[in-house]
């Protein structure tokens, strides 16, 4: 019974001491070193939330080193992009008359013209429009040019303004046309504003080709931008139609 009580006693000693961390060895019972503490961590800090990205509130620190170094770079790229846009030669914005041409063109696109001492003007007839409201005119192509022809109403005129330099001296006046029709010839005008004729000319006989007229003779020679316009009248007709094309009208002249 004794004998029992020991072993029992022992075998619950046992137990114990295992679950106190003590090692029996024999008789003797030993403690268990405690573990190795863990070194000082930095507090890890608290999770990044959709409210804070979406505000933008979120500091560079925050983020991993490469984010940063890709925002550097692109930072500075932006910087030096900028740099450029601002060196960067801006688009034309300014014109010059007739009867000159850009000779300097400023940073800020503004230009500075000079006046030439010779050129010329024309005039399409394909923006030119009947002088009366009935008449009704179409788009005509021919080899060798593009005009406009008349489709009906009485024998017109096709009105085109022309923009001359003032000062100018004109010197000649062309007119390119195209006449197949064996019985009606065209013509064409060069009138001042106050209803003075500077030039006329006029095209002859029937041929299927892209013809030109021009004559030196003209009236009123010096250009007065200031009190007056200037238009070129075409002839057109509807008995002709297609067979008489206004194609184009030209203005040389000379600076004084």
């Amino acid at each position: 019974m004794r004998a029992w009580m020991r072993t029992g006693l022992f075998g619950l000693g046992l137990a114990a001491a295992a679950g106190s961390g003590w090692v029996l060895r024999g008789r003797d019972v030993a403690p268990t070193p405690p573990a190795a503490l863990a070194p000082d961590r930095p507090t890890s800090p608290p999770p990044i939330d959709a409210e804070r990205i979406q505000s933008g509130r979120l500091t560079v620190e925050r983020m991993p080193a490469e984010i940063t170094q890709a925002l550097e770079t692109h930072s500075t790229e932006l910087v030096h992009t900028t740099e450029l846009l601002e060196a960067k030669q801006q688009r034309i914005s300014g014109t010059c008359a007739p009867g000159s041409a850009i000779r300097v063109v400023g940073e800020d696109g503004s230009v500075v013209c000079q006046r030439l001492p010779r050129g010329v003007v024309s005039v399409s007839a394909l923006s030119g429009v009947p002088r009366t409201s009935g008449v009704a005119t179409a788009q005509g192509s021919v080899p060798g040019g593009v005009g406009r022809y008349q489709t009906a109403g009485e024998d017109d005129f096709l009105v085109v303004p022309i923009a001359l330099p003032d000062g100018a001296i004109v010197t000649g006046f062309t007119y390119l046309y195209w006449d197949a029709d064996p019985k009606i010839d065209g013509a064409a005008y060069l009138y001042r504003s106050d209803d003075t004729m500077m030039a006329e000319v006029s095209t002859q006989g029937a041929r299927e080709e892209v013809r030109a007229v021009q004559t030196e003779k003209i009236d009123a020679r010096k250009v007065d931008d200031t009190g007056f316009a200037y238009v070129v009248f075409m002839q057109t007709s509807a008995k002709a139609g297609a067979n008489l094309v206004p194609i184009a009208a030209t203005v040389s002249y000379r600076l004084p």
